[in-house]
């Protein structure tokens, strides 16, 4: 009776031996080739409940899958920065020189004042035999082209400049009228290695990391023009900045059926680059005073950070030999301390009423370190083969 009891036992155990590694076989297995028989899909309506966490790719549904894809994306991006106000306008009128009913004019007196600038992404991967990696390039564009005017409205007002050199407060002789222009030309390269994978059978990550490399060239110049001799002064500024470093993050898809997903992705990066800035103004012939003209260049580590929450569809075709997928997007990506130009509050001369005061020294401090900070609207069209 005991040795009837043992074989049956041991032949449950074998039973579920071999059970335990067909089934391991049969869920987990990677076809040896394109062509082979694929595994049994466990993202079919029919699947019962078990552990559906496995490391396939993204692309195992294709048929003879030839592992590159191309994307595209349409930007459209707001922009801001600290530290770009130019101007305090005063109402009062009172000519004392006390400011007494002033308001900051400049880029960020509110949302309105920062356009939307057009822009695009590129980019292109393929999927490494060794182990299903994906490696993939990635080209950002952007441009940015923002206006903003200031001007006295009310009889006897002041218009305070902010970016040309004077001593205390200045009547309103100074400047009656005050435009500024922001332009900024925005490029980033991105190479990322990275591992795509179905954690459920309706969750899918990839976390990556690589290389970024930057170029974010600024220019921003103010014109004053008022009653200054019969000339207006402009001071322009250049910020120009370059830099390369490691990236890394994740995306994700939120699979709803129907070919439908919500996704939201997040990338940390931190570039030692260098800034090279140009400051110059110069007064015209007919004010006693002088200008400046300066260059200051250095080496500083910038960290940049980005996230994308948004929305996506995606189908096959042609007999499963093609993915296509389309994703909207609302994007943000701030880069710390990119503001790095020099202020001066006082200068060589002063200039009260249009005539030069007296000699003073020269001083000034970085303005704000401002921030760049990109929020907006991206569309993507992507395509698997």
């Amino acid at each position: 009776m005991q040795f009837k009891w043992n074989l049956s036992i041991n032949g449950v155990l074998a039973s579920s031996v071999a059970a335990l590694l067909l089934a391991s076989t049969s869920v987990h297995a990677i076809p040896k080739g394109p062509c082979d028989p694929k595994p049994q899909d466990l993202c079919c309506e029919e699947a019962k409940p078990g552990p559906f966490a496995f490391a396939y790719p993204t692309e195992m549904a294709l048929s003879c899958p030839r592992d590159f894809y191309f994307w595209a994306d349409g930007l459209a991006f707001q922009a801001k920065e600290d530290g770009l106000d130019f101007a305090i306008s005063d109402t009062n009128g009172s000519g004392s020189g006390a400011i007494s009913q002033g308001e900051i004019e400049g880029f960020s007196n509110n949302s309105s004042d920062w356009d939307y600038n057009p822009g695009f992404r590129v980019g292109a991967g393929f999927i490494v035999e060794h182990d299903a990696w994906n490696l993939d390039f990635q080209w950002t564009w952007l441009n940015i082209t923002d206006y903003k005017h200031a001007n006295v409205t009310t009889s006897g007002g002041a218009m305070i400049p902010l970016w040309l050199t004077g001593a205390g407060t200045p009547l309103h002789e100074l400047s009656l009228r005050s435009s500024a222009v922001w332009d900024t030309s925005y490029n980033t390269l991105d190479i990322n290695l990275g591992k795509a994978y179905h954690v459920t059978r309706h969750f899918t990550m990839q976390p990556h990391f690589g290389v970024r490399a930057g170029w974010i060239d600024q220019h921003f110049s103010v014109d004053y023009n008022g009653d200054i001799g019969t000339s207006r002064v402009i001071s322009h500024n250049d910020n120009d900045f370059w830099g390369i470093g490691t990236r890394a993050g994740f995306t994700s898809d939120w699979i709803l059926g129907k070919g439908w997903c919500l996704f939201g992705n997040a990338a940390f990066a931190m570039l030692f680059g260098k800034f090279e800035i140009g400051q110059s103004m110069t007064y015209p012939t007919d004010i006693s005073t002088d200008g400046f003209d300066l260059d200051h260049h250095f080496y500083q580590n910038v960290p940049n950070f980005e996230m994308a929450l948004g929305l996506g569809w995606s189908r096959y075709f042609d007999k499963n030999k093609y993915h296509i997928a389309l994703k909207a997007a609302y994007e943000f990506h701030e880069w710390f301390d990119q503001l790095q130009l020099r202020k001066f509050s006082s200068g060589s001369t002063g200039i009260v009423g249009g005539a030069a005061a007296s000699t003073g020294a020269y001083a000034s401090d970085v303005i704000s370190r401002g921030n760049l900070t990109l929020n907006g609207f991206s569309l993507r069209l992507k395509l698997d083969i």
